[in-house]
């Protein structure tokens, strides 16, 4: 690494605020504090990956989550929200002596108030919680770099990380203001423990960190060298090191394992919880024998003198705290430790003193973020113009549609999942694109769709960046290219497919390489648009190709010809080359139909038939609940005639609907749509405000009839698995 360029970006960062930014009574002559000797005890509380998840959510439980405690597996759970963030985040504190809250980033983007507010919210809110350390990761510059340094300016009264990024001058005109808010790193004396703290920004997302084209004005630095750099820069003057990294768990590894002097590694990006934290050997990754035929383990350095010249540093190896709190505030994370400078405790004959205090032991407390944690009225208080403001601009509330089963974004074979292909039929049929097929990365479907009535925020959490479907012509080469890349790129992720398709079948083999030279992951079996021959296995299909006969439809589908030209429908993010899709991005014939993803699949479920429905889209008319009975289990005769308001819907069996007025509705579509209504009373300041309102909206009657329009996310809007993405080789 070029030492002249780090330093020159310390100086960028505001030179002396360095040291002494995060200590009380900055600037003014202060006494050292007396060295420490023996144990001691520091407190660290992480979060990372909040994701704009501001206000508590509803979200329906994996068995991941059920298992660290947020809820019951399956279970519709409300969860998240800054408020109770903050109260964990307050009471750890106060139950600690050293104590440091940092967050590892991507505090923006994944709710409608970031759509709205560009980020303002959230960097306020951390702020207020009192957070001493965040880092920039990959989505704060969703809105462009200046847009980051804007909401810094304005809002951060915590030191900002990044020590891997190189920022341009801010001081040219046009460049942002990045440069004087964001630093490397940041120390901190707590009662004589003298903590260093290193931010590492990610490096993985740079080419598809915006969505949008911004210039960010970031030159990436490698990131172990970057890491020793500090370390080796921070050593003498701390006891601790602590890194709080956006890199990803397989990178922050990497880094421990091929540097040496970090004690604690607290990571985000992957959205996981690593309960308990993982130990990694730092100085681990180089070895070689000497003559005595002893291992001796050391870290590679560039050579000052020499460029490109490799020299060696031996060095023990430690043990390094890794620890991920997971994301979308479901967690806070709390690791203590105990740490020693005594030999005796150590019990290590090579104990190096230069090395500060070491972690003798350590525990880590999950604290999940549900219903059970009381929120904190300072950030209720401050959030509340937002609430506000967001229920002005934007209906959150209103109704889309109903899904019984909810949609998973994932599948557990790993290839197409049930809202993934309905997202892909929703672009590949809008009117006005109607392509031959369509794609769309399954990372950018952030959340499953919920079981019960589907709002507008629901599309937001699903689909919070505002991109745009674009068209383009391929080749069948073209195609194949594409299809080989998604192989390639899914193989690097666990054999799990990185797109959701629609018009289109692929076998995706994680096993095979196309040449000798390239990475592991090839396409197979590409078949766009069907052939006018039904079929119930492959081998009645012309040619008998394994994955041609879509059992589902009963159709064969056709393979692709190399020379042939195909119509794609995808997100001006692909297009535009995000996660790599560079065969995408040199296309010459895109166009960009500027109708956004989010509002192709709000338009695609309300155009869908409501529960119950026959072949025609019709609801069965009825006059009581007993002529419901051919429609299937669970259906009532729902009018406003015989509707009984409670607690608990019911109808009056004393009534009959009349003629014309009742129709036959999913029962629980009425009782879950009547909940969603009471919940806007329940929220009434007195109890005669609230049974005012009840009397006004009469939440079972209202609900029974919106039941007779919302469309049922079901099998007709395509909500199922049918292998159109097989994976090979998992």
């Amino acid at each position: 690494m070029n030492r002249h360029r780090i330093l020159g970006s310390l100086a960028i960062a505001g030179g002396t605020v360095l040291s002494c930014m995060a200590v009380p009574g900055c600037g003014q002559e202060a006494q050292p504090s007396a060295p420490l000797k023996g144990q001691v005890h520091l407190t660290l509380i992480h979060t990372s990956d909040i994701h704009s998840r501001l206000f508590p959510y509803n979200a329906q439980l994996g068995q991941v989550d059920a298992g660290l405690g947020l809820g019951q597996a399956n279970a519709i759970v409300n969860i998240g929200g800054a408020a109770r963030v903050s109260h964990i985040v307050g009471r750890e504190r106060a139950r600690a002596s050293r104590v440091l809250h940092l967050d590892g980033g991507d505090c923006f983007q994944g709710a409608p108030i970031f759509n709205y507010y560009s980020g303002e919210a959230e960097i306020r809110t951390m702020a207020a919680m009192g957070t001493d350390v965040m880092i920039v990761a990959n989505h704060e510059f969703d809105r462009g770099a200046l847009n980051l340094g804007l909401q810094l300016q304005r809002w951060a009264s915590f030191p900002v990380l990044a020590a891997n990024y190189q920022l341009e001058d801010p001081k040219v005109p046009g460049n942002s203001p990045l440069g004087t808010i964001i630093q490397p790193f940041t120390t901190f004396d707590l009662q004589g423990l003298k903590v260093g703290v290193v931010g590492m920004g990610n490096l993985s997302s740079l080419t598809s960190i915006f969505d949008t084209p911004n210039r960010l004005g970031i030159t990436p630095l490698n990131t172990v060298e970057t890491a020793q750099f500090y370390i080796d820069l921070l050593r003498p003057l701390v006891d601790v090191v602590v890194f709080v990294t956006h890199l990803g768990l397989d990178v922050d590894e990497r880094m421990i394992e091929s540097t040496t002097g970090i004690d604690v590694v607290l990571g985000g990006h992957n959205h996981i919880v690593l309960q308990p934290p993982k130990r990694v050997r730092d100085c681990s990754q180089n070895s070689e024998t000497d003559a005595e035929g002893k291992v001796r383990h050391y870290i590679e350095y560039e050579s000052p003198d020499v460029p490109g010249q490799k020299l060696k540093r031996y060095c023990k190896p430690r043990d390094v705290i890794l620890a991920h709190s997971g994301a979308f505030a479901k967690y806070v994370g709390r690791l203590d430790l105990i740490l020693s400078n005594d030999p005796k405790d150590l019990a290590d004959p090579d104990y190096d003193a230069n090395n500060g205090f070491e972690v003798l032991t350590h525990e880590y407390q999950l604290f999940p973020v549900n219903e059970n944690v009381p929120e904190d009225p300072i950030i209720t208080s401050l959030l509340e113009p937002y609430h506000q403001g967001l229920d002005s601009l934007a209906n959150l509330d209103l109704l889309v549609g109903y899904a019984l089963d909810g949609s998973k974004r994932n599948a557990t074979s790993g290839g197409d999942s049930p809202l993934g292909n309905m997202i892909s039929t929703a672009m590949w049929q809008r009117l006005g694109i109607k392509t031959d097929f369509a794609l769309t990365n399954s990372t950018g479907i952030r959340t499953d769709l919920v079981p019960g009535p589907v709002t507008v925020e629901q599309m937001f959490n699903i689909f919070p960046f505002d991109n745009s479907i674009t068209k383009m012509q391929l080749s069948g080469r073209e195609v194949q290219d594409m299809f080989d890349f998604v192989a390639r790129r899914s193989t690097g992720r666990g054999c799990v497919s990185q797109v959701q398709i629609a018009g289109a079948r692929i076998i995706l083999d994680c096993t095979k390489k196309a040449s000798p030279t390239e990475a592991p992951g090839v396409a197979s079996n590409v078949y766009i648009g069907t052939l006018d021959a039904t079929c119930k296995s492959d081998g009645d299909c012309p040619g008998n190709l394994n994955g041609q006969c879509d059992v589902e439809a009963g159709r064969c589908w056709e393979p692709i010809h190399e020379i042939a030209t195909y119509e794609l429908a995808t997100s001006n993010y692909l297009a535009g080359g995000g996660s790599g899709f560079r065969v995408l991005q040199r296309n010459t014939t895109q166009l960009d139909t500027k109708v956004q993803q989010r509002d192709a699949l709000i338009d695609y479920i309300r155009a869908g038939a409501p529960c119950g429905a026959d072949a025609k889209g019709q609801l069965k008319d009825c006059s009581k609940d007993s002529d419901c009975g051919s429609v299937g289990e669970g259906f009532i005769c729902a009018c406003p005639d015989t509707a009984i308001e409670g607690a608990t819907c019911s109808t009056d069996p004393k009534r009959t609907c009349s003629a014309g007025a009742g129709q036959c509705v999913l029962a629980k579509c009425r009782d879950d749509v009547a909940a969603y209504q009471q919940a806007t009373c329940n929220a009434a300041t007195s109890k005669a405000v609230q049974k005012e309102c009840e009397s006004s909206i009469a939440p079972c009657s209202a609900a029974g009839e919106q039941c007779k329009f919302l469309a049922c996310v079901n099998r007709r809007l395509g909500n199922f698995s049918d292998g159109r993405v097989r994976m090979v080789g998992q």
